[in-house]
């Protein structure tokens, strides 16, 4: 700055002098103003430099206004969680304040860059946000999940923030066999084990075991033992074959494992409810089945016939097999043609131990129904059912016919292949007649008849009020009136009961007095009577001079034991009666 005189240059900050270290230098008055440490509160700071060299004129003055770049302060993540759900979804915020320019934010995991991510500024610039989408991955526990704060302009300084992620997730289940069994080689009787091998954040506090999808229950005496993870069968059968899970529960929820499809191998069994007696005639073509159970399914079939005279072998070209069914064809041609066919397989695993029985019986007609019952009926309808009988060998079938008790009139008609029988539109208190029968292709049985009926229809009663006579007046009786009804009526009540009593008192001194006259008549019996008393003497003498007498009479007899008419009779029913004891 020159001028003359030279002029004095001096520094103001926001109008406040803080600098007045001017020189002279090569004819220039020069001042040179130095910040050596620039804070947070000189942004926005107004430097003035001003050169004077009177008081007459208005100095000479030049303004600068600081602009400064800033590093952020700090970043935070918001909402930070110890622990997070995998599969879940989240959305995580991360702060930062400081920074000018506005902060970039960047999301991290570990040392990958995540997306998704969406930006957002403070008005006043100072504050800077952004939001992360994320859904974590049981692969994700133990990772560093970060945010990055920088400022572009000056790179060299970068803040974070984040936390190594503690991911829950349910429990991943994988059921094993015995590392010591072959899934294909299990056969009946043998030692089965499962390990559930599971994986879970937070380890599970429960295993279930469910075989088709419903629970098994740890039952050590039918061989059923659970205790961990593992699963013990003990002498497993062919019912133990099936689809095998295990199921861990932890407060995330509960995790199932694929199915293990237990196989159990066995020799062949006869099939159950199959028709086991046949009734064939003679000279008739009978087709009989044979089904068994067997895995694996391949088998081979022979048969036997027995009677109580011999046991043939069936040939070969007499039945059909297919699979685990067999067919053959008998013809009985005599007496001796009748007796029991035995049915064999075998496969793999061994031999069938109990045959299947099947007897050969002459076709009949069946046996009757028995047990018929009416179990329910009304005005307009009846339900029958009975027990069936033997079926005569062959297939059978029912039949109702329901008459008019009165004009003998079939009323219904029914057929049924078991024997219950609904029967509806009838006539409202009648009485009917039910025939049961039980048929097959060699006729029908007699019939079990029934008495039915149906119930009457309520009869309706309807008075009208002005046919009820109803007395106009009432008579009422004065206290007095009432006592002397009540000492009347107390009276005579009294008079009957006397009465009777003395009827009764005469009635029974009678009776004592004949029973004393017929106690002083000795009875005259005959030995061969069916009445005698012990050792056939009606007198007893005990030893001493003590002398008892005895009499007895027969119930229903006529007036003397004498009658041999009614000795067979009075032989059955003696009763003895110790009347009197008298001292002779």
């Amino acid at each position: 700055m020159t001028g003359r005189p030279p002029p004095r240059v001096v520094w103001y900050r926001n109008g406040k002098l803080i600098d007045t270290s001017d020189y002279y230098e090569e004819g220039v008055m020069k001042n040179d103003l130095t910040i050596s440490i620039l804070a947070r509160s000189d942004l926005g700071a107004e430097l003035t430099c001003e050169a004077s060299n009177n008081n007459i004129s208005r100095p000479l003055a030049t303004t600068v206004q600081l602009d400064m770049n800033f590093t952020p302060l700090e970043v935070t993540i918001l909402g930070k969680s110890s622990r997070i759900t995998a599969g879940k979804k989240y959305d995580l915020m991360c702060q930062s304040i400081g920074s000018r320019p506005p902060a970039h934010i960047t999301w991290w995991l570990d040392e990958r860059r995540l997306e998704s991510t969406k930006e957002t500024t403070a008005n006043n610039g100072n504050a800077t946000r952004s939001t992360l989408s994320f859904i974590p991955r049981k692969e994700d526990s133990g990772k560093y999940l970060s945010c990055r704060a920088e400022n572009s302009i000056i790179p060299s300084k970068v803040l974070e923030d984040g936390w190594d992620l503690q991911i829950q997730y349910l429990p991943e289940a994988h059921l094993k066999l015995g590392s010591s069994l072959s899934g294909d080689h299990i056969k009946e009787g043998s030692d089965v084990y499962f390990d559930c091998i599971i994986d879970a954040n937070p380890p599970v506090s429960k295993v279930d075991w469910r075989l088709n999808g419903k629970p098994l229950v740890h039952n050590i005496s039918a061989g059923v033992i659970m205790t961990n993870q593992s699963l013990v069968l003990q002498k497993v059968t062919r019912l133990s074959a099936g689809n095998y899970t295990c199921i861990g529960r932890n407060p995330e929820g509960e995790g199932v494992s694929d199915a293990f499809s237990l196989d159990v191998l066995y020799a062949p069994a006869c099939r159950p409810n199959q028709i086991r007696v046949h009734g064939v005639a003679k000279l008739e073509n009978a087709n009989i089945s044979c089904d068994v159970d067997a895995n694996p399914p391949k088998v081979q079939f022979r048969w036997t016939f027995n009677n109580s005279a011999e046991s043939i072998d069936v040939p070969a070209q007499r039945y059909k097999s297919v699979g685990t069914h067999s067919v053959v064809t008998y013809t009985p041609m005599t007496e001796l043609d009748y007796g029991t066919l035995l049915c064999w397989a075998t496969n793999k695993i061994g031999d069938q131990r109990v045959p299947c029985v099947y007897h050969i019986i002459a076709a009949g007609r069946p046996d009757t129904v028995h047990n018929c019952t009416v179990a329910n009926h009304s005005t307009d309808a009846v339900f029958l059912y009975c027990a069936e009988g033997f079926n005569g060998g062959l297939p059978q079938s029912f039949m109702l016919e329901l008459f008019d008790s009165h004009y003998n009139k079939i009323r219904a008609n029914i057929t049924s292949i078991v024997p219950a029988f609904s029967v509806t539109g009838l006539e409202p208190g009648q009485s009917y007649v039910a025939n049961v029968y039980a048929i097959n292709n060699k006729g029908r049985s007699e019939p079990a008849t029934v008495s039915v009926f149906t119930m009457r229809n309520p009869e309706k009663i309807r008075t009208r009020e002005s046919e009820i006579p109803r007395p106009n007046t009432h008579i009422q009786l004065s206290p007095t009136v009432s006592i002397v009804i009540g000492i009347c009526t107390a009276l005579v009540i009294v008079s009957i009961v006397v009465i009777a009593l003395r009827i009764y008192c005469a009635r029974k001194r009678n009776r004592d007095r004949r029973r004393r006259d017929k106690a002083a008549t000795p009875l005259k019996t005959d030995t061969s009577d069916g009445c005698d008393p012990d050792e056939k003497n009606p007198d007893v003498i005990p030893q001493g001079k003590k002398k008892w007498r005895t009499s007895y009479n027969c119930r229903k007899a006529t007036h003397t034991l004498r009658d041999r008419k009614h000795n067979l009779f009075c032989h059955h029913n003696v009763t003895l009666h110790f009347l009197s004891l008298k001292e002779e």
